[in-house]
């Protein structure tokens, strides 16, 4: 905090009337060691805390693995069904002149 000259008053007016009597709180000493040792389990980087969660992260790759192996193989056996009966459409209207009307007003 920068003081200048002009500044004498107010602060000899603060020292005179603003006192700071905070309450005293018999546990502060104990409740910051409880917090000390409470952070002392936590681990304190990124590698131990997969070290402790290794199952929990693991197992969530292998669901989602999974489900995306899942849902591409519905995506793909779809496009594939989708594809197989447009080829089959093509296939017979080009032998068959009646099926050639019928696919063009498809």
């Amino acid at each position: 905090m920068i003081l200048h000259s002009h500044d004498g008053p107010s602060r000899e007016a603060l020292r005179e009337h603003w006192q700071v009597s905070p309450a005293r709180n018999p546990a502060f000493r104990t409740a910051v060691w409880a917090r000390i040792e409470a952070a002392r389990g936590a681990p304190a980087t990124w590698s131990a805390w997969l070290r402790l969660n290794f199952f929990r992260v693991s197992s969530f790759a292998v669901i989602a693995i999974a489900l995306a192996d899942a849902g591409g193989g519905a995506l793909a056996r779809n496009h594939a069904s989708q594809q197989r009966e447009e080829l089959v459409q093509r296939y017979l209207a080009s032998i068959d002149p009646h099926q050639r009307v019928h696919a063009a007003h498809r």
